[in-house]
């Protein structure tokens, strides 16, 4: 019952957000700046909820486009996959990749990550001037899952951190919230690794989102 009662809150939410999506660019116009972005823990029904809210916008005449944003990108993926070769660097820090990164390392890896981050990012970003950018993920999503994979609470601090944080204000996110044992059945990564997830997200989603 209470799955029920969770399901019609976030379906009658989300066709709330799209009504007014509509109402604020009206129908048939393609070439609109803006967007919206779909935050939340892995396996919280980002993708499912963007890919429904981009085809609602479609059959109501709205340029709508979507774009997701991974965890690590470009090279800093192509890295991680070679140092889950050497024992020195295996662990469950990073359960994708099996990797963990060394403390003494954290602060040279935040900059590969926000590295990695940045064309992507660009690309968000140049996207929005031609059509309505539905976005399954975000720059809050980024934050969370350096910080977790780094297991670096103080990253929120330092430069590039508050340097994200500023970019993410400018962004219009909608926060979806899963319990952590739904999460599990979804997605197959450890609890431990989810609970950190949503303890990010539970305070940066009061201020963020």
């Amino acid at each position: 019952m209470c799955w029920m009662v969770d399901r019609c809150f976030a379906l009658g939410y989300l066709y709330w957000l799209a009504f007014y999506v509509v109402s604020v660019i009206g129908p048939g116009r393609g070439g609109v700046v803006g967007g919206v972005v779909f935050s939340g823990a892995d396996g919280s029904g980002k993708s499912t909820v963007a890919g429904v809210l981009r085809g609602y916008l479609l059959f109501r005449g709205v340029g709508a486009c979507l774009h997701w944003f991974r965890g690590s990108h470009l090279f800093v993926s192509v890295l991680l996959r070679f140092l889950s070769r050497f024992n020195s660097f295996r662990g469950l820090c990073n359960p994708y990749y099996m990797v963990c990164i060394p403390r003494s390392l954290r602060r040279a890896w935040t900059f590969l990550e926000f590295l990695g981050f940045l064309p992507h990012l660009l690309i968000r970003r140049l996207l929005g001037l031609f059509c309505f950018v539905v976005g399954d993920r975000g720059v809050l999503d980024f934050i969370v899952w350096v910080a977790v994979t780094l297991n670096d609470p103080g990253l929120l601090n330092s430069i590039i951190g508050r340097f994200l944080l500023s970019l993410a204000l400018r962004e219009f996110v909608v926060y979806l919230h899963a319990d952590v044992g739904v999460l599990i059945r979804r997605c197959d990564v450890p609890r431990s690794f989810l609970l950190r997830e949503l303890a990010y997200y539970r305070v940066l989603s009061r201020y963020y989102a």
